[in-house]
């Protein structure tokens, strides 16, 4: 029997055959091509030129501080510190455990690391800054080393669950508690950060109790879930934020003083109720999504109305929806910035601050490119990790 012989094509010939395929399959393939190929390049030459060449980054570099924490004082800096080495631990924890980083992930990482170095390596905050990179490294060498299967892996898992669920009370324990910062004096993106995350933590089950609300078969549960959710869809994230600095005291109780509950405090409650109510609405079409056969099979295996929504049917409908609710996530997190127009100051008016300082007057290019980046860096990290645990849990597949 003869036999074939595979030739290889040189990597010149296989790009050039990729490039007629796929970029010049026609005239106007090759104009769209040489279009857009000419505005990327100009994007890109025209930031690279302002980014190494035209810009001033001396008003990033002098007002880090009061961007980065706004009004915190330096005694209460060191309140910041624990969260963050809780935080990274917990992050590398978790990459050991459930994924792991490959090239461009560690390559990614690095350069993060590097430029946080260059932000914060001033004095102790580098070696704090040093501390949380190795308990992160330590922490992902743990998972792989140390609780490879087993019942200690379960318990590793179930240890760093845990530690996610417990990380924001913790963190508001530290900020807030034993005397701790005055919330008035909370700003820059750890404001930003802190709505955010309380904002998640509570949005995501309130969102969930009223997508199984809107679907319940008992009509009082039903009509209140409705209601609540067309109600507060109804207006704008501005108009509640304004509701809670002006309107929601007077509708308060007395009870443990909650009518003279602080400005910061009503903004993560009315940021959490805005998105809980879109996150309903996910959720239940999640919810919708799963299969009658579902709950049928279950029914028939002697599972409970409880049980079954638990154990089968809401665990497909979130998984079914990851995309929609990562989406959603992320809008809140940029939301967080609209803060400002009550009176806070975040970390984009952190920013909008240190261009007011004399000597940096004018200099708004570069702030507003810092800030930009900083909330593109977070919105796109939560996006990595969605796409992650879609493949994960195989979203899309069959």
């Amino acid at each position: 029997m003869a036999t074939r012989v595979v030739v290889q094509r040189p990597f010149a010939m296989r790009a050039r055959r990729w490039a007629r395929t796929n970029l010049f399959d026609g005239a106007w393939s090759a104009l769209l091509t040489v279009v857009t190929v000419g505005v990327l390049g100009f994007i890109v030459f025209a930031t690279a030129r302002f980014v190494l060449i035209d810009a001033q980054w001396e008003v990033v570099l002098a007002n880090r501080r009061l961007i980065f924490l706004g009004r915190m004082t330096a005694e209460d800096e060191w309140r910041v510190w624990p969260p963050i080495w809780l935080f990274a631990a917990l992050a590398g924890y978790s990459l050991g455990a459930w994924s792991r980083v490959g090239p461009r992930g560690a390559a990614a990482s690095a350069a993060a690391v590097l430029l946080l170095f260059a932000l914060l390596a001033q004095g102790s905050n580098g070696v704090r800054l040093a501390f949380g990179v190795a308990l992160a490294v330590a922490a992902y060498a743990l998972a792989h080393a140390v609780l490879a299967g087993g019942r200690r892996e379960a318990a590793g898992r179930r240890a760093v669950i845990a530690g996610w669920a417990l990380l924001v009370p913790l963190t508001l324990a530290i900020l807030l508690g034993f005397d701790g910062v005055p919330t008035a004096r909370l700003g820059g993106f750890l404001l930003n950060v802190l709505l955010a995350a309380v904002g998640i933590a509570a949005a995501l089950p309130i969102g969930v109790m009223l997508a199984l609300g809107r679907a319940s078969t008992l009509p009082a549960v039903r009509v209140a879930a409705t209601a609540y959710i067309e109600v507060i869809r109804g207006a704008p994230l501005i108009a509640w934020l304004f509701i809670a600095w002006f309107v929601l005291p007077d509708f308060l109780p007395p009870v443990f003083n909650l009518n003279r509950m602080d400005l910061v405090l009503r903004a993560m409650l009315m940021l959490s109720i805005f998105t809980g109510a879109y996150i309903a609405e996910i959720v239940r079409g999640g919810l919708q999504s799963v299969p009658r056969g579902q709950v049928e099979a279950a029914q028939a295996l002697g599972l409970g109305g409880f049980e079954t929504t638990l154990r089968i049917v809401l665990p497909q409908a979130l998984a079914a929806v990851i995309p929609a609710l990562v989406s959603q996530l992320i809008s809140l997190w940029k939301d967080t910035t609209l803060v400002s127009i009550i009176g806070l100051t975040d970390g984009l008016g952190g920013a909008e601050a240190a261009v007011a300082q004399r000597e940096f007057f004018g200099r708004h290019s570069e702030v507003l490119l810092f800030a930009a980046a900083v909330f593109w860096v977070v919105a796109a990290t939560m996006s990595r990790l969605s796409a992650r645990l879609e493949r994960r849990l195989g979203v899309g597949e069959r």
